[in-house]
């Protein structure tokens, strides 16, 4: 068969050493295929989700600098933004696969970084795509991906010149042969053996060599090569060039080590193998306006975005078909492994760059892993990708969060798909076979009917037919009555403060405090103060308070109304109203210079003494409100300071003197309130002191709570993102001795959960409305951390 394809004419001194067979370099890896995803049930949809950068910051901390550098030069994204895309495009041409099995006709689809754009035609239509999560756009798009046969170019060529963008060498009987790239290894399913895949271009027959191929030494991408170690043998059958197809397979040779991953260059300043290489954890489809990388043996690590998929291309009469991009490929790629996120997408197939990365305008086609049309997957049926298979993870399997009675254990498998399976055994019984679903989630009901309390298990997860396995997980879980959970919520956070008093003071109380319900310092330490005095702490405007406000201090008749903060929080209006609400009562006023003055001031006006006390940053909320449950149910005050200033004050050092504390407890970490204060705090008093702190404020609330309680009926969650809910609902856990913790919006901490437990809480209350606490925290789920 002869076609275009560009050779490299190498010398006779190197198809000696390729003869020789040349000392053997430690070789990356590559992969492919598996079967096609399993259908998704009626009631486990494939939709779009949260793909916000922030959720991928553990995976991009460990991402390959030469990887890093690649998205900043080509694309200009961080690497939390790639993987976050990455995930969103593997999950968006699930969704398109889904929209399309339920009839709805699909005119064109991409994504715009992590949004999936849908083109349709009809309303009925839209409203399929949008049920998905997705953006519906009405007409076909300006350049809809065409079966129709695609000229080349005269320009245009094969780039035919192995971890993935390993070089190699195939030689021909006339001494010169070609250069080309490895796509991804993998294994064989009838055999198990290790093979990798590369273009179909790149393989020689009818030479003496038959196709045998030899490794490329080279010590960086694109520079001279030398010959080395026997790579692999062809496997019969398996090349395919022409009718759509541009794909072959070869054994891999017994001395090199298959690893599931592709190499990196160093930022293509060295080896294929040298700097970090990128593991392959899956593959996907491409779709228009996805991310991608690849590597290959002359121009390295490059990236781009695609711009059409299914296209097909003639190739001097040889028809592939191929998804375009922008990305960089030369001669010698040809066959190199392209990526997106850790999904392997594709095989470098032909391009028309023609010197260098320069060129403007130019495409680069990839063969496609898996696509509508023809593919690796329907080319090579024996060939199963290699992957680099993740730990499963799971919040009730060793995570921390317990396992509720007539619940079920979740968890997930990272980057996961449905052809994964998670095998667990609990408390060293029978294995259970767990299938994954398309997002990476798993769920079994394996633990149903295990009696409360701790159990062991161990857990792995297997990848395709070959049996590849991630390590083994193991350790222990709890079982537990799940707590009803109960919400005390309103239209405001007026309303909600005025529902929490109703809670402890459903008709009178002695003494009310009033806070402004727009800043917080003020009424951090006045949490404790009301709940010593017997009062409930109610918000008010700054200038004139709320009706419902107005309408329980009347109900309520206290003796003594005490506003905390001076008149530019709560100004002479407020209290001029206070008087005509409760003409008896008696008025008052605490306030200070400035917020640490004003805590000092609340703290003295209600505390003779104070052996153990709690101190607080007081230029933000979070540390003092989780403070606020546990120092209110101990009668204990929580004193407000600088916690970025070299020490801590003198009128700081003087009240806690004067009120003859022994010990305090610092919340926070040290970005919260300095080691130096801290010290400072032990040695001006003299006083022991500790501190309770967490990775950020949801674990430091934690931390807290552990730290004050063993055991407690209710515990009291509020979003850490704001403060009002847990100002005064910081008194209601106070009262009633009992902890609050400050809790994100859309999930609750392991810890939390595990708290709940151990402490044997029977029940959970949220403080504020479903904007702040949304429902996937009133069915106690578990965050992903």
């Amino acid at each position: 068969m002869s076609l275009p394809f560009r050779r490299a004419g190498l010398t006779g001194a190197l198809t000696a050493l390729v003869l020789a067979g040349a000392s053997l370099v430690g070789a990356p890896l590559a992969a492919t295929a598996d079967e096609s995803p399993a259908p998704v049930a009626p009631d486990e949809r494939v939709v779009m989700g949260d793909f916000s950068p922030e959720l991928y910051a553990e995976q991009a901390a460990v991402t390959p600098t030469e990887l890093a550098t690649a998205l900043q030069n080509d694309l200009g994204l961080t690497p939390a933004e790639y993987y976050a895309q990455a995930d969103a495009a593997a999950t968006a041409v699930d969704v398109v696969d889904e929209l399309t099995a339920a009839g709805t006709t699909v005119l064109g689809s991409r994504v715009d970084g992590t949004e999936l754009v849908v083109n349709v035609a009809s309303d009925a239509d839209a409203a399929a795509v949008e049920s998905l999560g997705a953006t519906a756009e009405f007409g076909a798009p300006v350049a809809a991906a065409s079966r129709d046969v695609i000229e080349a170019t005269p320009d245009t060529a094969f780039l035919g010149d192995l971890v993935g963008g390993q070089g190699f060498y195939s030689p021909d009987d006339a001494g010169g042969g070609w250069l080309c790239s490895t796509g991804f290894n993998g294994r064989d399913r009838s055999n198990n053996s290790n093979l990798f895949l590369t273009a179909g271009h790149c393989y020689v027959p009818d030479s003496s060599w038959d196709g045998t191929v030899f490794e490329l030494q080279q010590s960086g991408p694109g520079v001279d090569p030398t010959g080395g170690a026997i790579l692999g043998e062809p496997i019969p059958g398996s090349a395919h060039l022409g009718n759509g197809y541009d794909a072959s397979l070869f054994s891999t040779y017994p001395s090199w080590t298959s690893k599931p991953s592709v190499g990196t260059w160093n930022n293509n300043q060295g080896t294929v193998t040298s700097g970090s290489p990128v593991p392959v954890r899956d593959y996907t489809k491409a779709i228009v306006g996805q991310s991608i990388c690849k590597s290959g043996r002359t121009t390295g690590w490059t990236c781009g975005v695609v711009g059409a998929v299914d296209e097909v291309y003639s190739i001097g009469g040889t028809l592939v078909n191929s998804f375009t991009s922008n990305m960089c490929s030369l001669s010698g790629d040809s066959g190199g492994a392209v990526l997106s996120g850790n999904y392997a997408v594709g095989i470098v197939s032909f391009g028309n760059y023609q010197n260098s990365c320069w060129d403007l305008g130019s495409i680069t086609g990839a063969f496609p892993i898996d696509s509508n049309y023809e593919s690796v997957l329907n080319a090579e049926p024996n060939y199963e990708l290699l992957v680099d298979v993740p730990k499963p993870s799971s919040a009730t399997l060793g995570g921390g969060a317990p396992v509720y009675q007539g619940g079920n254990a979740t968890g997930t498998v990272p980057g996961g798909s449905t052809r994964f399976t998670v095998h667990l055994a609990i408390d060293g019984g029978a294995q259970v076979d767990v299938p994954v679903a398309s997002n990476g989630s798993w769920t079994t009901t394996a633990t149903s009917g295990l009696a409360n309390g701790p159990h062991t298990f161990s857990m792995f997860a297997t990848y395709g037919q070959t049996g590849q396995q991630s390590a083994t997980v193991s350790g222990s879980f709890v079982v537990a009555d799940r707590p009803a959970v109960d919400r005390i919520s309103g239209a405001t956070r007026f309303d909600v403060a005025v529902e929490i008093a109703n809670r402890m003071y459903p008709d009178t109380a002695p003494v009310v405090y009033v806070a402004t319900g727009y800043n917080y310092p003020d009424a951090l330490s006045a949490g404790p103060a009301a709940v010593k005095q017997g009062g409930p702490l109610l918000l008010t405007l700054t200038d004139g308070v709320p009706d419902v406000v107005a309408a329980k201090i009347t109900s309520l008749s206290p003796e003594r109304i005490v506003v905390v903060g001076g008149p530019n929080s709560v100004n002479e209006s407020v209290l001029s109203t206070l008087r005509t609400l409760v003409p008896d009562a008696a008025i008052e006023r605490i306030s200070g210079a400035d917020r640490y003055a004003a805590s000092r001031a609340v703290v003295e006006s209600v505390f003779s003494t104070a052996p153990h006390a709690y101190v607080a940053n007081g230029g933000n909320f979070p540390d003092a409100l989780s403070a606020g449950g546990a120092a209110g149910s101990k009668d204990e005050p929580v004193v407000l300071v600088n916690g970025g200033a070299g020490s801590a004050d003198a009128p700081t050092l003087s009240l806690f003197k004067k009120l003859q504390t022994t010990s305090l407890t610092v919340v926070g970490g040290v970005n919260s309130v300095s080691e130096s204060v801290k010290n400072s705090l032990a040695s001006g008093i003299p006083a022991t002191v500790d501190r309770v702190a967490g990775a950020d404020r949801y674990q430091a609330s934690i931390s807290l709570n552990r730290s004050a309680f063993t055991t407690a009926d209710t515990i009291y969650l509020a979003t850490g993102s704001n403060f009002p809910d847990a100002l005064a609902g910081g008194v209601l856990a106070g009262k009633t001795d009992a902890p609050l913790y400050v809790v994100p919006g859309d999930c609750v901490p392991r810890g939390v959960l595990a708290d709940a437990a151990a402490f044997g809480a029977t029940k959970i209350v949220l403080l504020g409305g479903p904007n702040s606490l949304s429902p996937a925290v009133q069915n106690l789920t578990a965050c992903a951390w």
